[in-house]
């Protein structure tokens, strides 16, 4: 069964309901190397100075926010490695998991350090170390757990029209894939009993909206922007 049936058997309109997140241990995927490790690398580079030293830190500047891209990326379920720099960057806006105008900056700089045969001045590079720098740290810190449940519930004013009260949904990573579970339950004495489940697969439009629902509440960053673009993505379905 998928979600937009799941909703319909069970009379649940998430579009119509208060959100809020329920905590989680999402992490991301180790690589063999890892953004910091190509960034640390890079600083290195510049510290030792020299025309040498500066287009390898140039380069591993690069490095480390492409590696970046593919850990998030691939942390959430996208065959990353089969993508290029801009379509990483496009899959990872609809996602929601930075602020635009870092990615901006990101876009900006890989596009400086494509052309790798021009001789990078020093401002260039202090810059490049610089964003690439707040972009690994940015993502890491996002992620030290990223709360992946969301919890959806119905007004108090609609309750007794429904025998499903709340959804919960949260973020599961198996050999088979990246998924969001969705559990909806009725209410009893406790928490709930649950009534039925079902999954939300990675790349679904309402994966992305939720991913960057949870990222939205979790800065507190145009978190209407994030209701609105969930909402949409829901009237798809």
């Amino acid at each position: 069964m998928n979600i937009k049936e799941f909703c319909h058997a069970h009379e649940f309109d998430l579009s119509k309901c208060a959100v809020n997140l329920g905590g989680g241990s999402f992490t991301l995927e180790e690589l063999k190397t890892s953004p910091a490790e190509f960034l640390s690398l890079a600083e290195d580079d510049f510290e030792r100075g020299g025309l040498s030293a500066l287009i390898n830190a140039t380069t591993n500047a690069k490095r480390a926010i492409v590696c970046q891209l593919d850990q998030l990326l691939i942390s959430f379920g996208y065959q990353s490695f089969e993508l290029n720099v801009p379509k990483k960057i496009e899959r990872l806006r609809a996602l929601g998991l930075l602020a635009p105008s870092l990615l901006r900056k990101v876009v900006k700089m890989r596009n400086v350090l494509e052309h790798e045969y021009n001789t990078p001045d020093l401002h260039s590079v202090e810059e490049s170390l610089d964003i690439a720098g707040l972009f690994v740290m940015s993502a890491s810190a996002m992620f030290i757990p990223f709360d992946d449940v969301l919890e959806f519930s119905l007004p108090e004013s609609n309750v007794r029209d429904h025998s499903v009260t709340h959804i919960t949904v949260g973020l599961c990573r198996e050999p088979r894939g990246v998924f969001y579970t969705v559990y909806a339950y009725e209410p009893d004495d406790s928490y709930g009993r649950c009534v039925g489940q079902c999954e939300i697969p990675s790349g679904h439009i309402l994966f992305e909206a939720m991913v960057k629902l949870s990222a939205s509440l979790m800065l507190r960053y145009k978190v209407d922007q994030a209701l609105d673009n969930f909402e949409k993505a829901y009237t798809q379905l």
